[in-house]
């Protein structure tokens, strides 16, 4: 018996040791491999520079219909025909400046009679009046009596009327025959001539059309985000890639008016200068969307009223922004990108990005594969998001050496 129960004893110690022993074998491979997978969840990155560069901000307007103030018809003010024309289309006209003379063969003649009339009433006038003072005397030393001395008063009074009625005849007349003369109304450029001579006019008919289209403007509806950032009479950079007065091409300007060219324009290379003039409602007043009014400098006169396609507005000034390489970007939409923090440790950033515009662009930049995308978000929100109903999602670049 005691044999047996030392053999169990030994059998128990043994089984005690090889368990101990299995689990310091267990215990030293599994931090084996908690070490190597440790080690093959290291991964290896490659840094880059975030660079600052400048942009220069761009929108574009598909549709703007370009107006003008002034331009009006000049209109003929009385009847007559027209016996000579003093200026031709294209020519440059002020305020005031004749343009046409009509002649209303009636006029003369009612002058003569008027003045004829106005004789007549003077002689009247005289006569009147000589009698008026005789009587007064007459009634001062009680001669006549006072029934003679209002007649002749009464008479003498019509007759100063009647004078002054003639008068007012003539003035009328005069005024009349100035009228005959037509002239323009405002600066500008005689854009039509209605009216050649030896034609019969009436008044109201228009006989010539005169514009000054060196100013030119244009709406648009703006969000009051963006519209915040505007100010009043700051300019920007304005080109026209397509629509009524096409600019491409090297393709002249079509005009309906025909207005003339000035010296100095640069025909499909010219950059129009505008300046946002009025906003409504204004910016202290609470709205989602404001009217935005742009006037545009055309005194190179290569642009008229119509609708324009493409409309391209660039800002004077730069910003100044993060360029940060496609590479580093860590998810499809390309809209989070991963950084090294100040404590070394990896993290993560969003990245907003507009459509934006630059002359230098690709400058100061690493090589690599580069997006330019088109975005939208909605108001008052901060998530960008594809914009659906752009004609062009993106355009992919790559840029060697700058």
């Amino acid at each position: 018996m005691k044999n047996y129960f030392y053999l169990g004893i030994g059998i128990i110690i043994t089984l005690i040791v090889c368990l101990l022993g299995y689990g310091i074998y267990m215990n030293q491979r599994g931090e084996n491999e908690i070490a190597q997978r440790m080690e093959n969840l290291r991964l290896p990155l490659t840094g880059t520079e975030v660079r600052e560069r400048e942009i220069r901000p761009m929108v574009e307007l598909e549709l703007a219909n370009l107006y003008c103030d002034d331009m009006t018809d000049v209109i003929a003010r009385e009847n007559g025909r027209v016996t000579q024309v003093f200026v031709e289309k294209h020519s440059n006209v002020t305020a005031g400046k004749p343009l046409m003379q009509l002649v209303d063969e009636d006029i003369p003649l009612k002058l003569k009679q008027v003045d004829s009339d106005i004789l007549e009433a003077e002689a009247q006038l005289l006569k009147t009046r000589n009698s008026y003072n005789r009587y007064k005397q007459l009634r001062e030393s009680q001669a006549i009596s006072a029934e003679k001395y209002d007649e002749a008063e009464a008479d003498y009074k019509a007759a100063q009327a009647k004078l002054s009625n003639c008068e007012v005849v003539r003035e009328q007349l005069l005024m009349r025959q100035s009228r005959q003369m037509v002239t323009s109304s405002i600066d500008g450029e005689v854009l039509r001539l209605y009216q050649s001579e030896g034609a019969y006019v009436t008044a109201g008919t228009p006989v010539a059309l005169v514009g000054d289209f060196s100013k030119l403007y244009f709406t648009a509806p703006v969000v009051d985000e963006q519209a915040q950032r505007m100010e009043i009479g700051r300019q920007i950079n304005l080109t026209i890639a397509g629509g009524a007065a096409s600019v491409l091409g090297g393709e002249a300007l079509p005009k309906s008016y025909g207005a003339n060219y000035s010296a100095g324009n640069l025909g499909d290379d010219q950059i129009f200068t505008a300046a946002v003039i009025k906003i409504t409602p204004g910016l202290d007043e609470p709205a989602t969307v404001r009217q935005v009014v742009w006037q545009i400098d055309n005194r190179v006169g290569l642009l008229e009223p119509g609708a324009y396609r493409k409309l391209r507005l660039y800002a004077n000034t730069t910003r100044k922004c993060l360029a940060v390489p496609m590479a580093a970007f860590v998810d499809e939409s390309h809209n989070r990108v991963s950084v090294m923090e100040a404590d070394g440790r990896l993290g993560f950033r969003d990245v907003v990005s507009n459509l934006l515009s630059s002359l230098s662009i690709g400058r100061d930049i690493p090589n690599g594969k580069y997006q330019i995308r088109v975005l939208c978000r909605e108001n008052d929100t901060f998530d960008w998001a594809w914009a659906a109903q752009a004609a062009c999602r993106y355009v992919e670049l790559t840029i060697e050496d700058n």
